[in-house]
């Protein structure tokens, strides 16, 4: 096995455990998917895939040196919980829409119209996570120590493919559910979506202000 094709293999085991992790991007890929179809579900992996890639890079090439201050953090962490509290009630009121309305959404958005909206969505409700920085800044320094640039470049594309790859499975899943729930559930999920975004924004607001120290 080459060195290279190692390091992808490692960095594809590496991004595994994130099949299980449960946040704002987990909520988002599967609402959407149910709510608008899966291709609108895949646009959103996309966009979060789009946003992992380059902060990786980021720290990889040291730049983090510049964007990872303290304050840069703060207002990271701020500028997405503003982002998760504005998405999720806007999944909550958009919710209380009568179901005939969901249904025939559902069927004007399972095309490709608007295909920037979900990928912009998801590359800023995934990059404007300051921890998510710090999670990947201790990964890429750790997984690319004593590589060449070619191996971990492979490192990075591994993790970004394996995260994807499971990102466009729960959006798949999660379509293929919608089309056994009714109408009313649908808009019950869109409702619970909205209220999980909130608390992951509120858990994310408490969360800056204790790590940087803002309150006692």
């Amino acid at each position: 096995m080459t060195p290279i094709l190692f390091s992808l293999l490692k960095g594809m085991l590496i991004g595994l455990p994130f099949v299980f992790v449960i946040g704002p991007a987990l909520f988002s890929i599967l609402q959407t998917s149910i709510s608008k179809g899966f291709y609108s579900g895949l646009q959103l992996a996309i966009g979060i895939s789009i946003s992992d890639l380059l902060i990786m890079s980021l720290c990889y090439f040291g730049l983090i040196q510049f964007l990872g201050n303290t304050t840069f953090k703060i207002i990271l962490g701020f500028g997405g919980s503003l982002i998760m509290i504005v998405y999720g009630m806007y999944m909550f009121y958009k919710g209380s829409a009568e179901p005939k309305t969901i249904s025939k959404e559902i069927k004007l958005k399972i095309n490709w119209t608007g295909v920037f909206t979900e990928i912009i969505k998801g590359f800023f409700l995934n990059i404007m996570n300051p921890f998510l920085w710090i999670l990947w800044l201790s990964i890429i320094s750790s997984g690319t120590a004593r590589s060449t640039n070619a191996e971990s470049v492979a490192f990075m594309l591994g993790i970004v493919i394996m995260i994807f790859t499971t990102d466009s499975l729960k959006a798949f899943f999660a379509n293929r559910i919608k089309k056994i729930l009714s109408p009313k559930v649908i808009v019950t999920i869109n409702k619970v979506a909205g209220i999980l975004l909130f608390l992951c924004a509120i858990f994310l607001i408490v969360r800056t202000l204790i790590s940087f120290d803002i309150v006692g």
